[in-house]
C-alpha cells in the first residue's frame, strides 16, 4: 500500500513542472524549515553546552593523560638513577630517602613533575575566547544535529527536478554514504585527534611546556573530524562512478600507486607536518580505496565486469 501511494506521489511528480516562482516559493520554505531545525538543535546544545565542552574537550584530555604518565615515568627513572649514584645514607629505608629526595627538589625530577606537566584545562588567550568556543561549538554540534533535516529539506528541493530513476539511486546510496560520515568522524574523534596531539606534544615534551590554546584546539578538532567525515565518502564515490558506467573497477585497480601517492599528498595538506597524523590519514584513504573496488566490482554492470576479467 506504502509503495504504491509512493509510486503515485513521484508519477505526479514527474508529470508536474514547477513555474519559477513556485520554485523560489519552495525554496523559502526549504530554507525556513532548515532555520528552524537548525535553531531548536542550538537551543537544545546550549542548554547542556557543559557536557557538550567535556565531550569534545576529552581527546585533550586522555592525550595529557599519556604525556603526563610520560613524564612521570621519566621522574621516576631519575630517581632510580639518581639513588644509585648518590644516597644521602644508607641506613635510611626506602620511604625516608624518597622523603628526603623530594625535600631536596632535584632539579630535574621538579622540572619533569611539576614546571612539565601537562595542565587538565586549556587556556584562552582572552577573557572573550572561552565564550567564542561555546558558540562555535554549539553551533557545530547543532549543524550536525539538525544535518539529517537540513539535508532532506535540500534534497526535497533538488528531487523536485529529477527524474524517479534519479531519486532512486540516491535513496539507495544515501544511508551508506551517512553511516560511513559517521563512521569517519567517530575515527577521528577517539583515534586521530587523541593520537595526533599526543605525538605531536611528545616529540619535545621534555623541553617545551605544552599549554593547549582552546582556538588551536577547537580548529585542529573540526579540521581532523570533518576531513575524516568526507575521506570516508571515498567508497561512495568509487561505486557511483562505476555504478553508472564512467570508471571500470580495473581503472581503478590500475591507478593504485598514484592513489598510494594522493593519499600521502593530501594528508599532508590537512594534518600537522608530522609523519606519524599524516600515515594515520594515508592508510584509512588507502583501506576505503581498496574497499571502493572490491563493493565497485559487485555493482558494476554485468558487461563491465566481463571485460575487466
Amino acid at each position: 500500500m506504502v509503495e504504491h501511494v509512493s509510486e503515485k506521489i513521484e508519477s505526479d511528480e514527474d508529470d508536474r513542472r514547477m513555474t519559477l516562482g513556485e520554485h523560489l516559493e519552495e525554496l523559502r520554505m526549504r530554507l525556513f524549515r532548515s532555520a528552524i531545525a537548525v535553531a531548536v538543535a542550538f537551543s537544545v546544545c546550549w542548554a547542556y553546552r557543559t557536557p557538550l565542552t567535556d565531550l569534545v574537550f576529552e581527546p585533550y584530555a586522555l592525550a595529557a593523560e599519556r604525556l603526563n604518565a610520560d613524564l612521570d615515568q621519566r621522574a621516576t627513572e631519575a630517581i632510580s638513577l639518581a639513588e644509585a649514584e648518590t644516597a644521602p645514607a644508607p641506613a635510611l629505608g626506602e620511604e625516608e630517602w624518597r622523603e628526603w629526595y623530594e625535600e631536596a627538589g632535584y632539579p630535574e625530577v621538579k622540572t619533569l613533575r611539576t614546571d612539565l606537566r601537562v595542565p587538565d584545562r586549556m587556556k584562552g588567550d582572552a577573557a572573550s575566547h572561552g565564550f567564542i568556543f561555546v558558540l562555535k561549538m554549539c553551533l557545530f554540534v547543532s549543524l550536525f544535529l539538525a544535518g539529517p533535516v537540513v539535508l532532506w529539506q535540500a534534497w526535497m528541493f533538488v528531487a523536485a527536478g529529477l527524474y524517479r530513476k534519479e531519486r532512486g539511486v540516491v535513496y539507495r546510496h544515501f544511508p551508506f554514504s551517512t553511516l560511513l560520515f559517521l563512521g569517519g568522524v567517530l575515527f577521528g574523534y577517539f583515534v586521530m585527534v587523541p593520537n595526533a596531539l599526543y605525538f605531536l606534544a611528545r616529540m619535545t615534551l621534555t623541553q617545551v611546556q605544552y599549554f593547549e590554546s582552546v582556538g588551536n584546539y577547537w580548529s585542529f578538532f573540526v579540521t581532523l573530524t570533518l576531513a575524516l567525515g568526507c575521506v570516508f565518502q571515498l567508497p561512495v564515490i568509487m561505486m557511483a562512478l562505476i555504478k553508472i558506467d564512467i570508471v571500470a573497477p580495473a581503472t581503478f585497480a590500475k591507478f593504485r600507486p598514484h592513489m598510494v601517492v594522493g593519499s600521502l599528498f593530501f594528508a599532508a595538506l590537512i594534518t600537522p607536518p608530522d609523519p606519524y597524523t599524516q600515515m594515520m590519514m594515508a592508510v584509512p584513504i588507502a583501506i576505503l580505496y581498496e574497499a571502493g573496488i572490491w563493493i565497485g566490482r559487485l555493482v558494476a554492470p554485468k558487461s563491465v565486469v566481463g571485460s575487466d576479467q
